[in-house]
């Protein structure tokens, strides 16, 4: 099956991008649609391509085998320090993240992504980690799981969708549709035209992958990285990743130090002046592809 996914907010990002770089970083390639523009835009620049999923490494390989300026990295978006210090890029001009699930990831049953199609309880971005969702509810407490439902998916009946899915584990239960039947059963409550599943599985696939932690740690050691002329674009499609996000680059507008690594002793503070920008997906592009109305896609430029 092929690598396929529809890039979002496309023609917004590559306008954003305006300021002609010598190192592009991506640190979620993907199917690498958001690349394949930049590259075309800017032919010249040397591109830095990042994701922890094998099977968008592997594509992302063939994709751009022909292009001697592209290089590809199987690696956590959080190791971005040590990606740039063993390539010797010191810094970037753009450093990018589109933050969604691929169509492939959702499409493909063994990957256990999907409540729609039938596969294992899964839901690893890389394949090499130790935890599958399965394991991540084996290895949770009734309690750890009600807050995580209550955190990631503002689930109203956490605490029921949490004994639910102990009681799917305890019972043998090893599918994606076992466990997504059950939770439909138990919910009272759904909106309207959404699978009651699908949110419980959105926070389940957070917490496996710890995407907040990544997306945290990641955000801090890329700030460093950004050249005189840098910038920093990032396409969010949850409210608590976008939080962070925003808050990130907003303290950064005003100057707030931070620490970019829990071992350094020195706080980071560029006195840069920067600019924020936050643009969403057009009405146009959000009844084509029904999976960009939630995103938001936020900048931070130096000015």
């Amino acid at each position: 099956m092929d690598f396929v996914h529809v890039p979002v907010m496309f023609n917004e990002v590559l306008s954003s991008f305006d300021n002609r770089p010598a190192v592009f970083v991506d640190l979620t390639s993907g199917g690498g649609g958001h690349d394949a523009g930049v590259l075309e835009k800017y032919p010249d620049v040397k591109a830095v391509l990042i994701d922890r999923d094998e099977d968008a490494v592997e594509h992302l390989r063939k994709k751009f085998s022909s292009f001697p300026n592209v290089t590809v990295v199987h690696a956590p978006f959080s190791d971005i320090d040590k990606v740039m210090f063993l390539l010797q890029i010191p810094k970037a001009d753009i450093i990018f993240a589109d933050l969604g699930v691929s169509s492939f990831q959702f499409d493909t049953p063994h990957r256990g992504f999907s409540m729609q199609k039938d596969g294992p309880m899964d839901m690893r971005m890389d394949k090499n980690s130790p935890f599958t969702a399965l394991d991540f509810i084996k290895n949770s407490t009734e309690g750890e799981l009600r807050g995580i439902l209550s955190e990631y998916a503002q689930e109203r009946e956490a605490g029921t969708v949490a004994r639910t899915l102990k009681k799917c584990a305890e019972d043998g239960m090893t599918t994606t549709l076992q466990f997504a039947e059950e939770i439909r059963k138990a919910k009272r409550y759904a909106k309207r035209g959404i699978d009651p599943s699908t949110q419980v599985f959105m926070a389940l696939r957070m917490a496996v992958n710890d995407e907040l932690g990544e997306l945290e740690t990641a955000l801090k050691k890329a700030f460093p990285l950004l050249s005189d002329k840098g910038m920093m674009g990032v396409i969010t499609f949850h409210s608590t990743e976008d939080r962070i996000v925003k808050n990130f680059f907003r303290d950064r507008k005003n100057n707030v130090p931070f620490y970019a690594d829990g071992k350094d002793t020195v706080p980071v503070c560029d006195d840069s002046r920067f600019s924020v920008e936050m643009i969403t997906p057009t009405p146009e592009e959000c009844s084509e592809n029904p999976r960009a109305r939630s995103a938001k896609l936020r900048i931070l430029k130096k000015v």
